[in-house]
């Protein structure tokens, strides 16, 4: 369901042409890419250039950290924090309520993101740690990323952030060109400057932080220099500077993994001095989530004053649901939150999964607010359809194209439904009230094999599988409806066992060829 909201001064004359405009027919055009002439189409012939495509991506962010200001929703209203930047991208763009991200832990989650495979696929479990240098789970060359899907359309690529998809020993310049093909000039990416695994907690840089942080590689293996400032800030820098010195003559795809508002958080002082909740560690995380508004605003601001919002798709996005506070050494400051959701970072409850999202397509995509389930998953075959190439057909993809749902409000039309699995969860004891709860990381309160570790959505339902060996089909089942029980208090197996029966049968599928992948990926180590 797609519910649209927008305001013409002029009334409903102007509202009817603009669709007609946006929707009607459009003539192919031409262009010379790399030397080749080839058809140019820009959202498979809805239009006659292609986009510039920018995808944010925000680490921990809970489902409940934003205030987009907005009337009509009745999520993203935390009266605490202060996010007028991300409220005005929501005005112009469409927000998505049941917006998923591919995994509860960030290493999965980009792999999916990226990819557009249940990451398991790809044989990534967890989020990868650096001291397991030269481990065996990273994004291997083989995996074909939305990056390289725009290459071959002509686009010019660009990554500026967290990477976090391999394990290997980064300072060995000659891992960045070796066959293993896990970093990010070996999937797709031209330029950019990255830093590694979790960040700012490498083995051999163990005190950097969010402040004028050493450990950012250019996309060459350099080592750069201590750089002054904060990383939100240091991130848009970059990306700025790269928009404004690309080639003109090309589209480009540009991928800003902000490392907010994952620890080591730190702020300018006149962002902390913003809050005064009584307790210092939550008023440096609000004055942390602030402070990337801010410089995510800087940057859609820089978009406009090149002339060139209205040719760029952006897609905001979080890697996972909030991270428990006091779960390890560091995780002080995170008090994150994922209400009115159940479940947190690490869990496949949905606080652990659903994310915010926002698409803005100027002339494009409706502003409004869209409660059809979606995933990080569906970016790959998306994107491939808005630039006119085609998805990877030689192995399989778990999601779908939201293209004809976000230009036309169309259902989304899935062959599968939304599939998770993370054979590592972690539960932790609730505190607080309404956007005040968080998880506790000195409360540990249930055993990993009592949660979830296979999920699927299809429509208002979902079903969580339980117990089993790792990576052995699930032993137990439960059913929910998260749209009317958010809490999911509600076990729903004996109410409709038809339909049970039918979730699971799919689970149960879905999870087979899930394995066989794996296995595939595992047996090449």
């Amino acid at each position: 369901m797609l519910i649209i909201q927008i305001i013409y001064r002029t009334g409903k004359f102007l509202f009817y042409a603009a669709l007609l405009i946006i929707f009607g027919a459009c003539q192919e055009s031409t262009q010379e890419v790399d030397g080749k002439k080839g058809d140019e189409k820009s959202a498979s012939s809805h239009g006659t250039t292609q986009p510039n495509i920018v995808y944010i991506l925000v680490d921990d962010l809970g489902y409940g950290d934003l205030n987009l200001g907005m009337d009509t929703l009745e999520v993203f209203k935390n009266p605490f924090i202060k996010t007028p930047h991300l409220a005005k991208l929501a005005s112009e763009g469409l927000v998505m309520t049941d917006h998923y991200a591919s995994s509860p832990v960030c290493s999965p989650s980009r792999a999916g993101l990226l990819t557009g495979r249940t990451p398991t696929r790809c044989n990534i479990n967890r989020w990868i740690e650096d001291i397991e240098l030269d481990g065996t789970e990273y994004l291997r060359n083989d995996e074909i990323t939305i990056a390289e899907k725009c290459l071959e359309a002509g686009y010019q690529t660009a990554i500026y952030g967290k990477w976090h998809l391999n394990c290997q020993d980064w300072l060995k310049k000659e891992n960045w060109t070796a066959e293993k093909g896990s970093f990010p000039n070996q999937q797709g990416f031209q330029t950019g400057m990255v830093s590694k695994e979790n960040p700012h907690l490498t083995p051999f840089m163990n005190a950097n932080s969010q402040k004028n942080p050493g450990d950012f590689f250019d996309l060459n293996g350099n080592l750069l220099e201590t750089l002054k400032g904060y990383t939100s800030q240091i991130i848009t820098d970059s990306a700025l500077t790269y928009v404004k010195r690309r080639d003109k003559t090309k589209p480009f795809f540009l991928y800003l993994p902000y490392d907010a508002v994952h620890e080591r958080i730190y702020n300018p002082d006149e962002y902390d001095e913003m809050y005064h909740t009584g307790e210092t560690n939550r008023d440096v995380y609000y004055a942390n989530v602030t402070y990337l508004d801010a410089q995510i605003g800087r940057f859609l601001d820089g978009l406009k004053e090149m002339g060139l919002e209205d040719n760029t798709i952006v897609f905001f996005s979080s890697d996972n649901g909030p991270e428990v506070t006091r779960v390890y050494f560091g995780a002080w400051r995170s008090y994150g939150t994922s209400y009115p959701k159940y479940g947190q970072k690490r869990t496949l409850y949905e606080g652990g999964i659903r994310v915010p999202g926002i698409i803005r397509w100027p002339g494009k995509i409706v502003p409004g607010i869209s409660d059809e389930p979606n995933s990080t998953l569906d970016i790959m075959p998306t994107l491939c359809e808005i630039i006119g190439v085609e998805s990877p057909q030689d192995r399989a993809l778990d999601g779908s194209s939201l293209l004809s749902h976000l230009l036309n409000g169309d259902s989304i039309v899935r062959k599968k439904p939304l599939y998770w699995q993370y054979e590592f969860p972690e539960n932790f004891a609730l505190v607080g009230e309404g956007y005040t709860t968080r998880y506790d990381g000195t409360q540990r309160i249930y055993e990993k094999e009592r949660l979830p570790k296979v999920s699927i959505r299809s429509g208002n339902y979902a079903l969580r599988g339980i117990g089993g060996e790792k990576f052995e089909p699930p032993e137990e089942f439960f059913m929910f409806d998260v749209v009317n029980d958010p809490d999911e208090k509600r076990e729903l197996s004996r109410i409709d066992p038809e339909l049970f029966e039918q979730l699971k049968a799919r689970l149960l599928e879905i999870h087979r060829s899930v394995q066989e992948d794996r296995l595939v990926v595992a047996h090449q180590e």
